[in-house]
């Protein structure tokens, strides 16, 4: 369901449907079975640590190193998703119905709780939280239906209302534990990532539509070009009927192969994003479509595809629900990418070369 790689791309962690939390040494190409009990969506490893988070069904949320030692163990509500930084300091957890919450215990903060929607069970995703230590910044996105509003006529803290403002992209500071800025223009279940250096957000979402951000102009925002189309130019004159206007200059061949479902189950669902992340520290992305093997290389602050990687379809990587994208991460140190697999609780770990720009299959994990 959710798995996190260490910064080195040596471990990942991973926790399932079935309860079990599992270590994978990805150098050994071996596995450890940590646990039964565990919280299905709770699987984190800590930037630049060999140790990451979890919780067991009993609530308790432990930050463990990858040679077993618990070091800090708290109580807290059942999470859908945290996050915590380098220095431990900074522990934000998000519920079911996608509040957030800074620290644990007599010190926990609410952050953002304006609605009992969108959430879990209404969206049907987690609300992604993506971490950037190095500018101290982080995004969230899970479920973007509102227009551009003014962060100080709707706070992110609101009693008695039903549908939260705050379910689309946000751009926050760890230290204020404050919104900087509203990213909107993406529809229904949206992902979102922020890149290494806190300089650029990405974004897709499940109607098709990719959006780009420099964070020191989050008030600007860039189209992604669509892999067969190319990019929408806003503001366009209306001609033959048909206000559409694309830009195809820069768009490079899609897949090809025999079949006629060379992106996997469907064309179309390969331009629906499931999930993004960032492959390594010079701020190249991949973009995950829905029900698809297939999978496109960006990068950030470019609009246009750069290239197409298969992960091939035995085993078919985790891309078939919303409730998995958690399930695909990556080390962008190491330029390690690691996906679950659809059909079963294994995964299967790829290496980026930067210089070739190859994505090649190292091991599959049983």
């Amino acid at each position: 369901m959710v798995l996190g790689v260490s910064s080195d791309g040596r471990y990942a962690i991973s926790t399932h449907l079935s309860k079990h939390l599992v270590l994978w040494d990805l150098e050994q190409q071996s596995r450890e079975i940590l646990s039964t009990n565990a919280n299905i969506y709770s699987a984190y490893f800590i930037h630049d640590r060999d140790a990451f988070l979890w919780q067991d069904l009993n609530d308790q949320v432990r930050v463990q190193t990858v040679d077993g030692e618990v070091f800090q163990q708290f109580a807290h509500f059942p999470t859908y998703g945290h996050v915590m930084d380098t220095s431990l300091e900074h522990y934000i957890a998000s519920d079911e119905e996608w509040n957030l919450f800074h620290g644990h215990g007599g010190d926990m903060q609410t952050i953002l709780s304006d609605g009992d929607v969108p959430g879990v069970v209404s969206a049907g995703k987690l609300l992604h939280i993506s971490l950037s230590e190095e500018r101290g910044l982080f995004t969230t996105a899970g479920y973007d239906n509102r227009e551009r509003f003014d962060l100080e006529e709707h706070p992110p803290i609101v009693e008695g209302q039903s549908f939260g403002n705050y379910g689309g992209v946000f751009l926050w500071d760890i230290k204020t534990l404050k919104p900087i800025a509203q990213l909107p223009g993406n529809s229904v279940k949206v992902d979102a990532a922020i890149s290494p250096d806190g300089q650029w957000v990405v974004t897709g979402d499940e109607n098709t539509i990719g959006l780009y951000w420099n964070t020191d102009q989050p008030e600007k925002r860039h189209r992604m070009a669509s892999y067969y189309s190319g990019i929408f130019l806003d503001n366009t004159p209306y001609e033959d009927g048909d206000s559409r206007q694309w830009d195809k200059s820069g768009l490079i061949p899609t897949p090809k192969a025999e079949k006629p479902d060379r992106w996997g189950d469907d064309e179309l669902a390969s331009t629906i994003t499931v999930a993004l992340t960032f492959i390594n520290d010079s701020e190249e992305f991949l973009r995950f479509g829905y029900r698809s093997h297939w999978v496109a290389l960006f990068e950030a602050g470019n609009p246009w595809p750069q290239k197409y990687f298969d992960l091939g379809d035995d085993p078919y990587p985790s891309t078939a629900s919303y409730l998995r994208s958690l399930s695909i991460a990556t080390a962008p140190k190491a330029q390690v990418l690691v996906t679950g697999h659809r059909h079963d609780g294994g995964i299967t770990v790829y290496r980026y070369d930067p210089q070739a720009r190859t994505l090649n299959k190292e091991w599959v994990g049983k």
